[in-house]
Formats: structure tokens, C-alpha cells, sequence
């Protein structure tokens, strides 16, 4: 009888033990692209959290997906970078969302430098999942937040979405706390967006100003291309000094790129999902720098 007894005891625990427990599909390795790639805390400048995917058209296995984010993680930020990059297997928001904060709840030392990238429809979605968690502060340590192509936006309207952690859009090339974005065009492709108009935020890459001051291909570092056609993997790497020149248009709200021949599809005027390689090295240089800086200002002699 006290056999039965405690059998039942255990399995009414166990029961309602296990209906209290959570867990996380980003508990396992499994569900992460890349998660920290061998670069210890200590030794990390700042974490990179990444969402993106490899256009339809480069395939959908598992290498693509990790190639695709390793060209556009490490082989971009190089080492130093601490990367966590999930595999979202449902893009949407609460997804996003849960693989966000659960880097910031497990992963993220408070107060370390941090950095979120992602563009157009994956920068949608970050963007929404930021309004979702808590601890995206620059006491928290968060620096910027790249989201090239995402849907149009004021910089009046980014404030407004952000104004209980204080972020604004970017303001020049060293602030830090802020969401940095622009709406890019090739080669002055018709874009058909009612969206896009005069007081659009847009930001320029290559030289970090908010008008319409040219950038020159002089001032592009690098542009870095996965290229998974190439039957040799160490040719599907494609970098590309001084590869193009942009201008703001204000009165419409975008980024013409002036881009010296077509490496990829432009569709609506846009290199689909490749607009953060376009501008990686500066991407990667203003990092750092916003980072430096944040640093400096507090008066950090290291990063924890």
C-alpha cells in the first residue's frame, strides 16, 4: 500500500512539476544558426544577434541557412564578435520575439555591449519584437540596432515606439542607443511604396549623414556576397572594395545606390535581402565605433 502510495505521490509531483516547467525550442543548439561561435564574453567588443534567412531562390538546407548567416555575421564583424543567430522555423512576431529574449535573459551579461541586426522583412520583424521585451537600454548596454530595408518610418515614429528605453533613430555616426535604418534603391529603380515621401528617416551608410551628401564608392569599406552558386565553397564568399556610391533623395525618403553591375536580382528596385551586404564593412566599422563610444563615455577601462 505505501508502494502505491508513493508511486502515486511521485507521478501526481511529476504531473504537476511538469505543468509549471517551461521550455524554450532555443534551450538546444539545434535551433540556432550560430550560438556565441567559440568567442568567450570576456573576449567579445559585443554580441551580434542576427535574424535573417537566405533568399528562396539560394536554397533552403541547413548549410544554406548557416552559410547565408556566416557571410552575414562573422565574415562581416569578424573575430571578437560574440554572434547569436537563431533559426526562427515560423517567421513572426512572438518568435522573434521569444528568440530575443531568450538571448537577453540567457546569454547576455547586463551592461555588455549588444547589437541587433536584420533587414527588410526579418527587420520588420525585429523591430516588432523590440517592442516586445524589456532590458534593450544603453544602461543595458545595447548600441544599435541595424535595420536596413525595413518598412518606412518617421524618426518622430521610432522615438514614439521607443520612448520608455529612450532609443531614437540615428542621428550621426556615433551615437548610441538607436535604431539605424535606411530604405536603399538600385540604381533609381522605380519604387512603388505610398509609404515613402519627404520626412522619411533614412540614414546614409557610407558617410553616416542624414541629407543628401553624396557618398562615394571610395568611402565603401567592403561589400561581402554569398554566392552558393559557386560549386567551390571558398569561391561563395564574394568581397567587393569600394563596390558602390549613395545619395539621400529627401524628398523621397531613400537611399539610391548607384551600383556598378548587377551581381544579384534587384526586384522593385532592391537586391532582395542583400542590402546589409551592400554597406557590411561600414556596417562593421560604425559598430565598433558606437560601441568605442559608448564605452568611453562611461568611462569603462574594459568591457565586462
Amino acid at each position: 500500500m505505501k508502494s502505491t502510495l508513493f508511486m502515486l505521490t511521485a507521478a501526481l509531483a511529476v504531473f504537476i512539476l511538469g505543468g509549471c516547467s517551461s521550455t524554450s525550442p532555443y534551450d538546444y543548439g539545434t535551433n540556432w544558426l550560430i550560438r556565441e561561435n567559440d568567442v568567450p564574453q570576456y573576449h567579445s567588443k559585443f554580441d551580434l544577434f542576427y535574424i535573417g534567412k537566405a533568399p528562396a531562390g539560394y536554397g533552403d538546407t541547413h548549410d544554406i541557412q548557416f552559410n547565408w548567416t556566416k557571410t552575414h555575421t562573422n565574415d562581416i564583424f569578424g573575430r571578437g564578435v560574440r554572434v547569436f543567430a537563431p533559426e526562427i522555423q515560423k517567421p513572426d512576431v512572438e518568435n522573434v520575439s521569444d528568440a530575443l529574449e531568450y538571448y537577453l535573459e540567457n546569454f547576455h551579461e547586463p551592461g555588455h555591449p549588444f547589437v541587433l541586426l536584420a533587414e527588410g522583412k526579418a527587420a520588420d520583424l525585429l523591430y516588432a519584437a523590440m517592442r516586445n521585451v524589456s532590458g534593450l537600454t544603453v544602461k543595458n548596454g545595447f548600441i544599435a540596432a541595424y535595420l536596413p530595408d525595413m518598412k518606412p518610418k518617421t524618426a518622430e515614429q521610432i522615438a514614439d515606439d521607443f520612448y520608455w528605453d529612450d532609443l531614437k533613430a540615428a542621428s550621426g555616426a556615433g551615437d548610441y542607443g538607436v535604431i539605424v535604418t535606411w530604405t536603399s534603391c538600385i540604381n533609381n529603380e522605380k519604387m512603388d511604396d505610398p509609404a515613402l515621401k519627404k520626412g522619411i528617416y533614412c540614414i546614409n551608410p557610407l558617410n553616416w549623414k542624414l541629407d543628401a551628401t553624396v557618398g562615394s564608392a571610395s568611402e565603401n569599406i567592403k561589400a561581402i556576397f554569398y554566392m552558393p552558386e559557386h560549386k567551390n565553397i571558398f569561391w561563395r564568399k564574394v568581397e567587393v572594395k569600394n563596390f558602390c556610391g549613395a545619395v539621400i533623395d529627401p524628398e523621397k525618403g531613400v537611399l539610391n545606390v548607384s551600383c556598378p553591375l548587377p551581381l544579384l536580382h534587384v526586384i522593385n528596385g532592391k537586391f532582395t535581402n542583400n542590402c546589409i551586404s551592400i554597406f557590411a564593412g561600414n556596417i562593421a566599422a560604425n559598430a565598433r565605433k558606437r560601441t568605442q563610444n559608448l564605452i568611453k563615455d562611461r568611462e569603462w577601462r574594459t568591457v565586462k
